[in-house]
């Protein structure tokens, strides 16, 4: 009971979330200086975010500075990650842009052997919380991702998907979104 009423007295938690807070800014801060990119932030939540490679090189990431990235975020761009202007994702969206080969028939699981496959993320595209983004996937401009969503496949324009895997649901209206884009009508 002591503790407790001492948890309370010193609001420890609200120490534990600015230290937790700081350590998230100064890793952005880090990725900023390694990969000359403007990296937008918007923390949500106590989890920051991983943006890695194989090899230790980012110079496969490109974020355009209109979009961003929000809380417990985590990209491999060792096979290269593009995202276009204006994205939104949600919380905990996860890239893979590199596998494992498992198609050798002389190892198991797989072999050494690292199979490169690049993710765009094109204009204007809304990503839900909790997405799985699979290597080699191109999202396609205006289209939006399911919270929960696993994309194996391509996305084609303006379509709207969900589940595991990842299918199509519908599509938004293509010329309403095109009128809308030429008239400058971000968020």
């Amino acid at each position: 009971m002591f503790i407790l009423k001492l948890i309370l007295l010193l609001r420890i938690d609200l120490i534990i979330n600015s230290f937790r807070n700081f350590i998230n800014l100064a890793g952005i801060e880090r990725l900023r200086k390694k990969t000359g990119l403007q990296v937008n932030y918007v923390m949500q939540g106590g989890e920051g975010i991983v943006v890695t490679s194989m090899s230790g090189n980012l110079s496969g990431f490109f974020i355009d500075d209109t979009s961003h990235l929000k809380s417990g975020t985590f990209i491999d761009c060792t096979g290269g990650v593009r995202i276009g202007r204006y994205m939104h994702p949600g919380r905990n969206l996860t890239i893979f842009s590199a596998n494992h080969n498992y198609l050798n028939p002389n190892k198991i699981p797989y072999d050494e052997k690292v199979l490169l496959r690049p993710v765009v993320i094109e204009d204007f595209v809304w990503i839900g919380a909790n997405v799985t983004i699979s290597p080699g996937v191109t999202i396609g401009e205006g289209s939006i991702i399911a919270t929960g969503a696993v994309v194996t496949k391509d996305v084609p324009f303006c379509a709207v998907v969900g589940g595991n895997p990842a299918k199509i649901i519908k599509y938004r209206d293509q010329g309403e979104f095109i009128k809308l884009k030429n008239e400058n009508a971000f968020y």
